[in-house]
């Protein structure tokens, strides 16, 4: 027994070694200095905007009411209905070439922003016609200033070019003083109540600041816009590259945004006003894997070129991170927002406390989901990816007529899980691929692998 105990204890001993070891190696490593000090950066902007964006959303959402905050909100997913046409699905396909061609960087960039420019052009005029089709003034006026904010998204190509070289500290800096200047604005405005429209012309204020504050730290670091060049060749490849996620990215507006205004449709303002309230909220929540998504998206990139095995366990390990994560958060999440809810929002919002509860159980699909995305673009899987969120979409939609008709607002938030899970694990099946995809995806969470 003593034999036995004295072992034990050697071993004991030996583990932490190797673990004190391990961990000096890679905190001392190039790479997980670079990638961490990138994610701690885009972790902090997603903190500040969490504690400010709520704490200011409460004082606007309690000042405006329900119904004048569904309207708000309305306006703004109508016009991302259509703001695909101004990324064009270029996004994660820019970043991935600045990686693999970094000599062609000027190139990339100004053939990018042009075809962007282009997309905002044809977004305004998909926007003009949707308006035809509505008789509320106020609800088109909204709807036109904030469509102006989104001709200065073009410049986001800005953002994507710190991505790729794993410097996304300036686009968080950019992005926080963006909030938090917007964010005393809509305070101010709050003191002076102001009408709706000063609260829709902020959203376009946070565009036009975050291009401005990117473009000073780009001319910091020496580069200079009048390099860039447009190019017919790479145009031509970035939109090949990027059409089946045009197409993706449109799918997954509608299931994303066509939810409130179909709720104002078939109910009215104020149960949207519930709504937004709930997913605003829970929207807060998805900020990991989407800091960690972008952040790692170029070390998937550099890994596959590398080695296969070192590509794999890394794609693995991300994954399966993101999905105990979501597991250990899910219960103290949904618990604690529904007392927020009702304690900042107020009484007028309790029906708001509700759907907050259900939408957190989309964390279990969102957080390995967003990994699982970049995976497969990585894989180059763009065809998979847009079968499945056009599929994913169309079964959004008709849930949604049916659910929304059925249980209220509630319906809904059971459509989009719905409609998730589907496009994570349903549609990918009809493809050779895109099976692979799934029983990675599932190898990957098995807890004892």
């Amino acid at each position: 027994m003593r034999k036995f105990t004295a072992r034990s204890r050697k071993n004991r001993f030996q583990m932490l070694n190797a673990a004190k070891e391990f961990l000096k190696r890679a905190f001392h490593h190039d790479g997980v200095r670079r990638y961490g000090a990138n994610t701690l950066w885009l972790m902090a902007e997603k903190v500040i905007r969490l504690a400010v964006g709520f704490s200011v959303g409460v004082y606007v959402a309690r000042f405006l009411g329900p119904a004048q905050y569904g309207l708000l909100n309305y306006a703004i997913s109508f016009v991302a209905l259509f703001s695909i046409f101004c990324s064009l699905g270029l996004d994660v396909i820019l970043v991935r070439e600045l990686v693999r061609f970094p000599k062609l960087t000027d190139m990339l960039l100004g053939t990018s922003f042009l075809l962007k420019v282009c997309g905002f052009v044809v977004m305004s005029a998909a926007v003009g016609v949707g308006l035809m089709f509505l008789a509320d003034v106020e609800s088109k006026f909204l709807i036109w200033i904030i469509l102006s904010g989104y001709f200065f998204q073009t410049f986001q190509v800005l953002d994507f070019y710190f991505q790729s070289c794993v410097l996304s500290k300036y686009v968080a800096i950019s992005q926080m003083l963006a909030l938090l200047t917007t964010a005393l604005g809509r305070c101010i405005l709050v003191w002076f109540q102001a009408p709706l429209w000063c609260f829709a012309a902020m959203e376009a204020a946070y565009a036009f600041l975050t291009s401005v504050c990117c473009w000073l730290f780009y001319r910091k670091a020496g580069k200079r816009l009048r390099n860039w060049r447009f190019d017919w060749r790479i145009a031509g490849e970035l939109m090949r590259n990027g059409l089946p996620l045009l197409f993706a990215g449109a799918a997954s507006l509608v299931y994303l945004r066509l939810d409130q205004v179909m709720i104002t449709t078939m109910i009215d303002e104020g149960a949207n006003g519930q709504y937004a309230v709930a997913v605003r909220l829970a929207e807060l929540l998805f900020f990991v894997p989407i800091v960690v998504g972008d952040s790692f998206l170029p070390s998937l990139v550099g890994a596959r070129n590398i080695s296969e095995e070192r590509y794999r366990q890394r794609s693995s390990w991300l994954l399966k991170g993101m999905f105990y994560l979501a597991l250990a958060g899910i219960i103290p999440v949904a618990l604690g927002g529904s007392w927020l809810i009702e304690v900042l929002y107020g009484e007028a919002y309790h029906g708001a406390a509700q759907l907050f509860m259900i939408l957190c159980f989309k964390m279990i699909l969102v957080y390995p989901g967003m990994i699982y995305s970049k995976w497969m673009i990585v894989e180059n899987m763009q065809g998979v990816m847009l079968f499945s969120t056009v599929g994913g979409a169309i079964v959004n939609v008709i849930l949604n007529i049916f659910w929304i008709r059925a249980w209220g607002a509630a319906g809904a938030v059971w459509a989009t899980l719905a409609s998730t899970l589907s496009i994570y694990l349903f549609f990918p099946l009809a493809f050779r691929r895109g099976r692979r995809a799934v029983a990675f995806l599932l190898r990957a969470l098995l807890p004892w692998k």
